[in-house]
């Protein structure tokens, strides 16, 4: 009872926040001329306004602020702790910002990734362990070395994940909540973070009534690599419940997209970081697409169509396929490994069939 209520409470509050904050952004990004441009590695074929996910972004921080601000009081140390809280994502954001209005080049948008992302780790007294097919990892070095990578790559496939209207929106929603039903299961006195999981896929839903197929605006890398850095706050605020493997199932369709097509990319040697088309889910729209058209459809309701059948086979996936997987894993933290294994593999198998990193 004290979930719905929860739900009730604070979704349809980040929904609307966003929601209009998105309006006023939409026309702010028409009078700067923040507009994507369709090119040959496009999944749009209209000029489209860009970087409306900063909406999400602005509502976060404010919130995230205000809570800080009201539960520190009045301590002397509460405005350095307050703005050493706040800046990893406000860099993440910032860069992300900064790169949809001017490009920057990688080396200089991993610089910052790496950079947020250390600063965040070292809050953490303990972090922590991995269990893998019953070894422990528990050498602080090394889990650091772990975590840290892992949340860059996080960060940077969310951004190459992001190639199609409202894919990144919908994953994170899924995600967002299916971690806080998890939570709220094992933990009924946990309210404060299911509630922020709520409150967070509440607000990408708002952004979500502007970029779903077809998308008035796109989410942009303001926030799209804002989103995979959240996810990993919460992932490792919530382990001591809802452990890493159970997070990475969750996950798992764009971790294995992206993951298989680098490594593909890489042993093709190709240019790994440069922009590309060539993701599974990349290939399985263009194919809808094509199957769309030659069923009587124009080319922007074909594309329309097969961007919403991508969104909805993936959160089928994410529902009936990856969650249980992860309430699993949950319940069972010694076979999560193994569970986890089990979860990729059949979206191994799609993404190879899909000829996920081949041009």
């Amino acid at each position: 009872m004290i979930f719905i209520i929860i739900l009730l409470a604070f979704f349809p509050v980040g929904f609307f926040a966003t929601y209009f904050l998105t309006y006023l952004i939409y026309y702010y990004a028409l009078a700067k001329n923040l507009i994507d441009i369709p090119n040959s590695r496009s999944s749009h074929s209209t000029p489209t306004p860009r970087g409306g996910g900063l909406s999400v972004v602005i509502v976060c921080l404010a919130v995230l602020w205000l809570s800080m601000a009201f539960s520190m009081g009045d301590k002397p140390e509460g405005e350095h702790e307050l703005l050493l809280e706040i800046a990893p994502l406000v860099a993440i954001a910032g860069i992300g910002f900064w790169d949809d209005h001017c490009h920057i080049p990688a080396p200089w948008r991993l610089l910052v990734h790496f950079g947020a992302s250390a600063l965040v780790l070292m809050k953490f007294s303990q972090l922590p362990t991995i269990v893998m097919f019953g070894f422990s990892i528990d050498n602080q070095w090394l889990l650091g070395f772990l975590y840290l990578f892992g949340w860059v790559w996080l960060i940077n496939l969310y951004n190459f994940m992001d190639g199609i209207d409202g894919i990144a929106s919908v994953e994170t929603i899924t995600v967002a909540l299916g971690a806080a039903v998890l939570l709220w299961f094992l933990h009924h006195d946990k309210n404060a973070a299911y509630a922020a999981l709520i409150f967070f896929a509440g607000m990408v839903s708002g952004f979500l009534g502007w970029n779903f197929p077809p998308a008035k605006i796109f989410m942009g890398d303001v926030c799209s690599g804002f989103l995979g850095f959240s996810l990993g706050i919460f992932a490792l605020m919530t382990s001591d419940s809802v452990n890493i493997w159970s997070w990475l199932i969750l996950l798992g369709v764009f971790i294995t997209d992206a993951t298989f097509t680098l490594i593909k990319r890489i042993l093709n040697k190709e240019i790994w970081y440069e922009a590309h088309s060539s993701h599974a889910y990349q290939h399985y729209a263009r194919q809808l697409i094509r199957q769309f058209q030659q069923q009587g459809f124009d080319s922007h309701d074909a594309r329309t169509q097969s961007h919403r059948r991508v969104n909805y086979q993936m959160t089928l996936i994410n529902i009936f396929w990856l969650f249980p997987l992860a309430s699993i894993a949950t319940f069972y933290p010694y076979w999560a490994s193994l569970i986890t294994l089990i979860a990729y593999l059949p979206l191994i198998f799609i993404a190879q069939h899909l000829k996920a990193g081949s041009a």
